[in-house]
């Protein structure tokens, strides 16, 4: 999601919807899906135990083999591999170089070079491995991925990548697997219990379908972030409608708490695969005819321009839909959508004229971002081409406009986008491109964690793609600053300035956060997501200041999305774009980037880089949270009397709030809740060091140059 910071003190707060989706898939030159191979068990009998007691896996005489040392690693690569702990620093997240001697030709061989560094890995036995997909992208080089089961579960956020040179030998890995996990079974339901559930909940809605009791099968369902352990039962569909072939609704039971989740229409009982991931969605563009509308729109500024964008006729009710036939792109209503079941009211006229300005400018800069990343093999956000809806007019339950554009996730066989009437964000193409690649992301990595530096990174992502696919299709004649929404009525973001836009230049600067243990949207953004996004935002900004290109940085920062896993870390980063740059054939920029992190605080113990950050002309605070307040989310706001607004979040770690703040008079504010059930509480430190005090009692303080300021325990 693309969001501006609100002044909490001046505005209502308000949920933030927000989905980031699990998904199979994304390719690029060569691609495949995995068909016949779909687990691969590193089984009990395939270890051996080595003398220090660690599991060591047996090679193919039936002899245990020799695990790898990082030395060895070393060797192999004549001291030029990159080998990236955890921070426990006990098990390997990151290899850039060789560990294996072999070829490698296919995903199961490719778990084989695994081996001989299964310690590294921090692997056991029963270790389960399910092939995702494998791509060679154009210079040859080929990525395995594959995610951990648990028994017939899915781990999520739990990602294994092998990357295999153009010879077929092994270059690195990335790991997010979790380590030292057994096994498991799943739960399991009776058929006759499942469709009672469904018969339930459709009765409640005055429903009494035919249940097609043959079809009831158990399933997993991937529901936006995670994998659910389902029974689907199908019925006939209730809502079908003279324009669609959709005669029946697949729905969905949660195994684990026999709740209902969801309803699917569909033309069909099966899609052939077990896994629910394919909704039959292709079919409601099947029987259109492909038009065409050529007319004017209106940019924020007054100018206008002649587009021409691609529209769908309905044979079967006579009407012009908004829609892509080619791109499987579909307009819709956001309120029905997200509020009336997943109802698709869509955009349709009955003569292709009186299309809305801002709906028209929102379709054509999709597809032109859209096409972008097909120019490169990807099509759509999981490179198969999966539809999308784009969801007009984000609003909330009560129709009031959201200020705000986001990517909802995968919901029912459609990558949802969503847009708004409130800005013209729609004029954006750094802002589209931004939600845009929120899917490529996740449909590479399978699922991304949406917290502290993770999230940080997932935003600063978009950001950097967003920002050069707006540069490479000439969308902005602002070219120095690198600004992000430039065509809005405000802009979001700075990357070649953060601070300009209430953003860290640095690790500890003036508006830096700390990741924290709590997460809460309203609260702490997520541990910062929106705000500490400049880091990595400013390493792209920086990295063409020593005079990489536009292109250059499209290809090292796609395959660096090609390269992570959910859980990889600003340490992993490093190893990501080392490794890119390898590939691409741009190793020199390698001590630029190493000089960049250095810049940045992002080397070493960055909880440390934090504590000793300085600024001219700014002192610091500190608050030591008390355990009685660990489990609370918390962010103590520093308002200032030249109008800044400070957010500072107690650290994961210490639970300490120690942030840079500008010198001179200062309040503070304290915005807290105990659980995301209740709404959050605003309060203000006053004179005797409560920091529950009524607002109106909040105390002034000055701040000198180099100071630090305790303001005791919150507790």
């Amino acid at each position: 999601m693309l969001k501006k910071r609100q002044k909490i003190f001046l505005k209502k707060l308000s949920a933030v919807l927000l989905s980031i989706a699990v998904i199979l898939s994304t390719v690029s030159c060569g691609k495949g899906k995995t068909e016949d191979y779909s687990t691969k068990r590193l089984a009990t009998e395939a270890f051996g135990i080595a003398e220090n007691g660690d599991y060591v896996y047996n090679g193919e005489d039936g002899n245990t083999s020799r695990q790898l040392t990082e030395q060895d690693i070393q060797n192999m690569n004549n001291g030029n591999a990159i080998i990236v702990y955890d921070d426990s620093h006990r098990y390997v997240t990151s290899i850039i170089g060789k560990f294996y001697d072999k070829q490698v030709t296919d995903m199961e061989n490719a778990i084989e070079s695994l081996f001989g560094i299964a310690t590294l890995l921090g692997f056991t036995k029963g270790q389960q491995f399910f092939g995702l997909y494998w791509e060679t992208n154009k210079e040859g080089y080929t990525h395995y991925t594959y995610q951990q089961r648990y028994g017939d579960i899915t781990v999520q956020y739990s990602t294994l990548r092998i990357f295999v040179d153009p010879q077929g030998y092994v270059c690195g890995l990335q790991n997010s697997f979790v380590p030292e996990l057994g096994m498991a079974d799943p739960k399991t339901m009776s058929n006759q219990d499942a469709e009672a559930i469904v018969q339930q909940f459709l009765n409640y809605n005055n429903v009494n379908p035919k249940i097609y009791s043959e079809y009831t099968k158990q399933v997993y369902y991937y529901n936006y972030d995670h994998i659910e352990n389902c029974m689907v039962v199908y019925t006939d569909n209730p809502e079908m409608g003279a324009s669609f072939d959709m005669p029946f609704l697949a729905n969905y039971v949660n195994i684990e708490n026999s709740s209902y989740l969801v309803g699917i229409p569909t033309s069909s009982f099966d899609n052939g695969n077990g896994n629910i991931d394919e909704y039959n969605t292709d079919q409601y563009f099947e029987d259109f005819e492909m038009q065409s509308y050529s007319g004017t729109i209106q940019w924020m500024d007054g100018s206008t321009e002649q587009i021409t964008v691609p529209i769908a006729y309905n044979p079967k009710d006579g009407k012009y839909y908004m829609a892509d036939k080619e791109r499987k792109i579909m307009c819709v209503d956001f309120w029905n959508f997200a509020f009336n079941g997943f109802s698709l009211q869509f955009e349709t006229t009955p003569d292709n004229k009186g299309w809305d300005n801002e709906h028209l400018i929102a379709f054509y800069n999709y597809i032109r971002v859209y096409d972008y990343y097909a120019s490169i093999g990807i099509k759509s956000i999981d490179g198969f081409g999966m539809p999308i809806l784009l969801a007009m007019d984000y609003c909330d339950s009560n129709h009031n406009p959201e200020d705000n554009a986001c990517y909802m996730g995968r919901y029912v066989g459609w990558a949802v986008f969503v847009t708004s009437k409130a800005n013209h964000c729609n004029q954006c193409v750094d802002v589209i491109g931004h939600e845009f690649t929120h899917g490529i992301r996740d449909g590479s990595m399978g699922s991304a964690i949406y917290l502290n530096e993770l999230g940080a990174m997932h935003e600063a992502f978009s950001d950097v793609m967003g920002q050069l696919i707006e540069l490479k299709l000439g969308a902005t004649t602002e070219t120095s600053q690198w600004l992000l929404g430039e065509h809005n009525d405000h802009v979001y973001r700075s990357m070649s300035n953060p601070n300009n836009y209430n953003q860290p230049n640095y690790v500890g600067d003036l508006y830096y956060v700390a990741p924290v243990r709590v997460d809460d949207v309203l609260v702490n953004d997520h541990g910062g997501v929106h705000i500490n996004s400049s880091l990595m935002n400013s390493i792209c900004y920086k990295l063409s200041l020593y005079g990489m290109t536009v292109d250059e940085q499209l290809q090292i920062w796609y395959n660096v999305i090609e390269t992570m896993t959910p859980r990889a870390d600003y340490d992993d980063l490093y190893a990501a774009l080392i490794f890119s740059l390898r590939v691409y054939n741009l190793t020199q920029y390698e001590q630029a980037v190493k000089t960049i992190f250095d810049e940045l605080g992002l080397t070493g113990d960055r909880i440390a880089n934090a504590a000793a950050a300085t600024k001219p002309g700014c002192g610091r605070i500190r608050i030591q949270v008390s355990d009685a307040y660990k489990d609370y989310a918390i962010a103590v706001y520093v308002l200032t009397q030249g109008g800044l607004q400070i957010m500072a979040l107690p650290d994961e770690t210490n639970n300490v709030v120690d942030a840079i703040v500008p010198a001179g008079a200062i309040n503070v504010l304290l915005l807290w809740r105990t659980n995301l059930n209740e709404n959050p509480s605003i309060t203000a430190l006053d004179s005797t060091g409560n920091f529950f005090a009524d607002r109106n009692s909040a105390v002034m303080l000055t701040v000198t140059e180099g100071q630090t300021l305790d303001l005791g325990t919150l507790q």
